[in-house]
């Protein structure tokens, strides 16, 4: 029985190419592997302090707060875990026994660590942003100021405009 027979210079031709095509799979694979953003290790995390103690996130944070971080950091001593909107790590919270009353929320780029966040005192929300155009803030922020208006009552209570499917 006669077997195909691949010519000796047709193979030496196709080993480099298997090689490049492994090197860029691989290639490929290791830039996969680190485009997965640093700050995203603190999702799901109860300790927001670490993330706020990054370099990048602290010196945004204390350029778009200022004077007004300590206000901010008090509205956030009750809070759950770091959570992830939209590309954006969010930490929302409120003052001890205040929630409805004194709450704040710290939105994350967990790309570039641009940073925002709004404090929910008096009955005033005010929102630190480097850009002042509400349209540009994070989704993180203009969520968080819906649910701070509703006094959080969408959280808890049906709204009358929802209704729930049944299959068929």
């Amino acid at each position: 029985m006669n077997l195909p027979h691949t010519p000796p210079r047709l193979t030496a031709v196709r080993w480099p190419w298997s090689v490049a095509l492994a090197a860029l799979t691989l290639g490929a694979t290791l830039v996969q592997a680190q485009s997965t953003p640093a700050l995203r290790k603190y999702v799901g995390s109860p300790n927001y302090p670490a993330l706020l103690k990054e370099p990048t996130v602290q010196s945004k944070l204390q350029a778009a707060v200022g004077k007004q971080l300590p206000a901010l950091m008090r509205n956030l001593n009750v809070s759950g875990e770091v959570e992830w909107i939209s590309g954006t790590l969010s930490i929302h919270g409120n003052a001890p026994h205040q929630g409805g009353e004194e709450e704040g929320v710290i939105c994350v780029s967990e790309y570039d660590g641009t940073t925002q966040a709004a404090i929910l005192s008096k009955g005033r929300i005010t929102v630190f942003a480097k850009d002042n155009h509400y349209d540009n803030l994070m989704l993180c922020i203009k969520d968080w100021i819906t649910q701070a208006n509703s006094g959080h009552r969408d959280r808890v209570t049906q709204p009358k405009n929802v209704q729930f499917g049944r299959p068929n």
